[in-house]
Parts: structure tokens; sequence; C-alpha cells
């Protein structure tokens, strides 16, 4: 049998097209043209589950017991269509008997990219990310129980319903459409940046995410040294994807209570060349007009070779009675000058 240079030629063409397709599977490409890494992982610390370091489990419970929450690694990967994302965990359990094998944990994972439309306020977790961390789409891990369900939100308000979930060896899987994602959060896999939070699913919760409470509270999770007043103010996030215990302690800490301050936390990787969220500097300033004193909060983030700013809230307190014998005796005036010029228009005609 005798084979034509031309047939060779085209064997080869075949071989060099089936290899390349072998080559470049699980590549999405992005907006942009350019492929994607097809996977980035990330390893956080063993034993940091407590929030800002001040939480405590209910020895009683063994439906939150501390090892369902430490979050040991976040990886995530294209696959195909989808991107898959796995949580590794000390443990996982199903003790509130969810379909997908997994319960009560919910993990927000918040994706930081270069979209037109972003935000900071997290969704229900009692904590912000900063300007520089705003998020561009969010994917809401949970059980599935009750009302509270799986979802991709985006910034801009769009929502998708997940159903690709389960556990598997103490990690939960979650796949996420990927073509939507890349096309909303631009960029690609290895450019992102995560705020990966920790939270429990509670039936006994309003809005069904995990209640924080004080030490004679019922609560799943209670604040050592809280009292009721602080309470609105805690994080409801018992572990987040960080460098060190410390950072995440750190940032889940930066609440005020007497400020009416929520927490501030960054994404991971942080930010280059930006400090992590930290206590600020507080500094009250007091402006005296007509003998009433404004209180102004500032809330200072110091940064390399920055400052920035942030005006909280003004405060008008009251004090005493000069005041506002001062506004009745102007209205007074006033109603005196009224009557007299009208009087005065009345006898012109």
């Amino acid at each position: 049998m005798v084979i034509s240079a031309g047939s060779l030629l085209r064997v080869a063409v075949v071989l060099l097209l089936i290899a390349a397709a072998a080559g470049t599977a699980g590549i999405i490409e992005s907006a942009s043209g350019r492929p994607n890494p097809s996977a980035v992982s990330y390893e956080d610390p063993e034993g940091d589950q407590y929030g800002p370091g001040t939480y405590e489990y209910r020895a009683a419970s063994d439906v939150y017991r501390a090892e369902y929450f430490d979050l040991r690694n976040f990886s995530i990967k294209i696959e195909g269509d989808f991107f898959k994302i796995l949580l590794g965990f000390t443990r996982i359990a199903n003790p509130l008997k969810s379909p997908l094998g997994f319960s009560p944990q919910v993990v927000h994972v918040y994706i930081v990219g270069s979209c037109r439309s972003n935000r900071t306020e997290t969704l229900g977790l009692n904590v912000r990310l900063r300007a520089v961390d705003a998020w561009c789409a969010c994917v809401v891990v949970a059980p599935n129980l009750g009302n509270y369900v799986s979802r991709l939100v985006f910034a801009g308000g769009e929502s998708l319903v997940l159903d690709k979930l389960y556990a598997v060896n103490n990690t939960i899987v979650a796949e996420v459409p990927a073509r939507r994602v890349l096309e909303v959060v631009g960029g690609d896999v290895a450019t992102w940046r995560y705020l990966v939070a920790v939270s429990a699913y509670d039936p006994a919760s309003p809005d069904e995410l995990i209640r924080i409470g004080v030490e004679k509270s019922d609560t799943p999770v209670v604040h050592a040294g809280a009292n009721e007043e602080s309470v609105r103010f805690l994080p409801r996030v018992l572990d987040i994807l960080a460098k060190t215990t410390e950072d995440q302690y750190r940032m889940l800490s930066t609440f005020s209570p007497r400020h009416g301050d929520i927490a501030t936390v960054g994404a991971y990787p942080y930010a280059e060349n930006i400090l992590l969220p930290a206590e600020p500097l507080v500094e009250t300033l007091t402006v005296v007009t007509t003998s009433i004193a404004t209180e102004t909060y500032v809330r200072a983030y110091y940064l390399p070779g920055v400052t920035t700013t942030v005006t909280d809230y003004v405060q008008v307190p009251k004090y005493g009675l000069e005041p506002y014998l001062l506004a009745a005796i102007s209205v007074t005036l006033l109603v005196i000058l009224a009557f007299v010029l009208r009087k005065k228009e009345f006898s012109g005609k």
C-alpha cells in the first residue's frame, strides 16, 4: 500500500488539531479573548473559626460545632462550562439533614474583579469591604434548607439559583456557570481577589443566617463580653480566608458599637501597597455655632502615603434651655413682624 505525500500531510494536520484541542481542555477564554488559567488555590490557617477571636460555640450543641466552620482551603478551577469552587473544612457533617449532604455551613464567596458595577456591602453578614475590594459577583453556598438557597448574585442585582452542590471528603463543592461570570467580572481567575466568608444556617433567625448573641442568650454562638447594645454590630462571620489568624481577628474586630459601625474587611490576596483594615484613628471634632455644639465622629484610615477620611455621622447634643429660648424668641419676633407688615398693607389700601 502506497501513501501519498498529500495524505500524510492531511493526517499530520488532523493530529495537530487533536493535540491542540487536548492541550486547551479546561480553559475558557475571557471577554478579552485571552485564555484563563485553569485554577487557583489558597490555604487558610487552622483553628481560626472564632470570628474576631472572641466568639464561643455552645458546648452542648451538636449542630454548631467549632470544627464544622474551620475553613482550611479554597480553590476555584474551570471545568468545561463551569467554575468548580472547592471549600475544604476541618470536618463536614450533616446534622440538619440537608439533601446536599452538608449542614449547617453557609459560605459567601465574593469575587473582586474589573466589573462596571460593584458593591462594598455584603449580603447580610454585617461586614463591609473597602472600595478597593468592592465585589462584582457573589456565590452563596448554602445547605438549601428553609428559604435560604444557594445562588449566584451579581453586584448589579441579577441573581441565579445554583443547583450543582455536594460534599465529599470534608469539602463542599459548588459548580457555577462560567461564561456569565467571566462576562460580568472581567479578567481571569488568577487576577481576581476573594472574600470567602463562613457563616451558618440558623432556622431560628429571621433571615436564616446565624445569630451572634450575649452569653445569656439562646444563640448558637456567643460573643464573650458582649452586651445587648453591641450585638447588632457583630460580624455574622465565623471564619474568613486570610493569610494569618491575626489578620482575620484584626479585620473582624473593626466594628464599633459606640459609633454605630460594622467591621471592614479586605479581599484575598490582599490589595498591593494598601494596609489591611485595622482599628482606625478616631477623632472627635467640635464646632460651636449659635450656642449649639455639633459633634462629628471621623474615622481615618491611614494607608501608605495616603490619608482617607470618612465622616460617619453628625450628632447634635441637647445643651440646656438657652438654644430653645433663643429659637422661641426668634419665631415670636417673626410672627409679630409679619402681623405689622400685614396691617400696614391693609392701611395702605
